[in-house]
């Protein structure tokens, strides 16, 4: 696939550092040669000079001192070789895209490791928007997807979703309103968080994300996917190791045990709401993620109920409004997240959520 005809005129403008080039050639250069080309610090002056990491099964992760120089010094703009090496060959092994196969002319997968998601974010928004596109989401969403997107000038259209996801035929309806062969006007992406969506906990179904996949090839648009909760992030020379010691086999089984720990947090969350809030908000089980998206009956904006009231009753949690394109917009929701608190904390807070709705009823 030619993805240029989406790039800004910015991003198409730019050209690769002749720098930078020179230090991914040295990174596959043999030990002997002498370079006299980079501006790389001198290594032998980092203060750090090895470290013994401790993982949680028992076993112990040996960074030495070249390692230790390689963590801290200049790398290649995608990343450490060896590791995006390993998440390509993860990626072909699991899930087998047909892109794997491609030429670069054809659209070949490539992988880019990046500080979190959020500068992944960052840089794809930067490089694909420009003032007046059309880009479709699903709202509620990502509080700092908004913020990225809201200075970068574009219109934001919101596509109904419910407790699974995006709703096609709602995106269906919205994309009616463009003639598939209007290319100057027509959304130029879809933005979604298809597993455990923040705040809301939906989650893609397989048939949804098919219809979609469908419509984004009749209309001519891109599928961001952000999916920060279906594998950890790492630090890079670290995870580099612990990757090559688990194996492909052993990261899976962590990510089993990570599952396992959200789904009994999730549970335990589930029980105390079922408990305290059961007359007084309505949700759904959330599928995936770390986060329970709680609508509060009888109040239309908790915006005031959380920012001023929550705290005297020693219970916080995030207004709905947050998550909202327009942040001023009123939300009756509220976002629970369930990956720190333990299942008597979780009870506790519910029950001081639940003394906080009753008395704000009562004054109502």
């Amino acid at each position: 696939m030619n993805y240029s005809r989406f790039i800004t005129t910015v991003s198409a403008a730019r050209k690769a550092s002749p720098i930078r080039l020179l230090t991914e050639l040295m990174e596959k250069s043999p030990p002997s040669l002498i370079s006299l080309a980079g501006g790389a610090p001198n290594p032998d002056l980092f203060p750090f000079k090895k470290a013994t990491v401790a993982t949680g099964h028992g076993s112990a992760i040996e960074i030495g001192e070249e390692l230790m120089k390689r963590a801290l010094q200049y790398s290649a703009s995608a990343g450490v070789p060896e590791l995006v090496c390993w998440l390509k060959n993860f990626q072909r092994n699991l899930h087998n895209p047909p892109t794997a196969s491609y030429s670069p002319e054809q659209g070949q997968m490539e992988v880019c490791v990046t500080t979190g998601s959020q500068e992944g974010l960052g840089k794809v928004f930067e490089m694909l928007i420009n003032p007046g596109d059309n880009i479709l989401l699903d709202a509620p969403t990502y509080s700092g997807t908004l913020a990225a997107l809201r200075p970068l000038g574009c219109n934001i259209i919101n596509v109904p979703s419910d407790q699974h996801g995006i709703i096609p035929n709602a995106l269906k309806e919205i994309l009616s309103t463009w003639s598939p062969d209007d290319g100057s006007h027509l959304p130029k992406f879809l933005y979604t968080i298809p597993n455990g969506c923040n705040p809301t906990g939906n989650s893609l179904t397989t048939e949804r994300k098919k219809e979609i996949y469908q419509l984004a090839r009749k209309y001519d648009f891109l599928i961001i996917e952000d999916d920060p909760y279906y594998f950890v992030q790492f630090e890079k020379i670290m995870v580099l190791q612990l990757l090559q010691q688990w194996g492909e086999k052993g990261f899976l089984e962590h990510t089993d045990r990570v599952v396992e720990f959200y789904r009994t947090q999730r549970d335990a969350m589930l029980t105390a709401a079922d408990k305290w809030l059961k007359d007084l908000a309505e949700w759904y089980p959330p599928a995936a993620g770390m986060f329970l998206w709680i609508k509060i009956k009888g109040i239309s904006d908790t915006q005031q109920l959380i920012t001023e009231k929550a705290l005297q009753k020693e219970v916080l949690l995030v207004p709905g409004g947050a998550f909202n394109i327009n942040s001023s917009e009123p939300s009756s929701y509220v976002r629970a997240s369930f990956s720190l608190s333990s299942p008597a904390q979780m009870d506790l807070a519910f029950k001081r959520l639940a003394d906080l709705i009753k008395e704000a009823l009562r004054k109502s």
